[in-house]
């Protein structure tokens, strides 16, 4: 498959509240999560970068970015991205997907054509942070942001948005699966 001109980013700049801990860099089968989504998003993209308030992620050897704006949650982070990135196009994907897949991902990139933002939706839910986001939405987000507006669904109102449907046939069931908490995380280690 050629690969897509687009910058994959993860974000790994959260709190971690409900964790305790910085989920990326938890393992699951041998793993850390976030060397999983490594693993399928250099299958997809030319460029990978990181964005992260925390130094644990120099290891991967990918560049490493702070959040520019500091504590307006996902939405920073994507503001960070894009102000970073050298890429139109942009395949956001948060730190704790540990089964996200080459074949969802190749979707969503082949499907972002016409549009801001592509963001997949199953069972009538949107995935935010695993999408598309075009580099023009910087100027938008960073409006938003100074408005104390951090709500990213919120956001979607003000850029062209298109949904990207996922079918139960297409997904084995874990793909969007993201782990929170330690009880989340214990029910995918068994």
């Amino acid at each position: 498959m050629k690969k897509a001109n687009i910058t994959g980013v993860i974000l790994a700049g959260g709190k971690n509240s409900r964790m305790g801990s910085e989920k990326g860099l938890l393992e699951v089968e041998g793993k850390r999560i976030i060397e999983h989504i490594i693993d399928e998003l250099k299958q997809v993209v030319d460029e990978i970068i990181v964005i992260s308030n925390n130094t644990s992620y120099n290891y991967l050897n990918y560049k490493v970015y702070s959040d520019t704006i500091k504590d307006c949650g996902p939405m920073g982070g994507i503001h960070a991205a894009l102000a970073h990135s050298t890429t139109e196009k942009n395949l956001i994907i948060s730190c704790d997907m540990p089964f996200i897949s080459k074949k969802v991902l190749t979707k969503i990139i082949s499907s972002s054509a016409g549009c801001e933002v592509a963001i997949p939706e199953h069972d009538d839910w949107l995935e935010p942070l695993c999408a598309v986001y075009s580099k023009s939405c910087a100027a938008t987000f960073e409006k938003l942001i100074a408005k104390k507006k951090f709500k990213l669904t919120d956001s979607f109102k003000y850029f062209i948005v298109k949904k990207i449907n996922f079918t139960q046939k297409e997904l084995s069931g874990d793909e969007f699966l993201n782990v929170n908490t330690p009880k989340e995380y214990q029910n995918i280690k068994t």
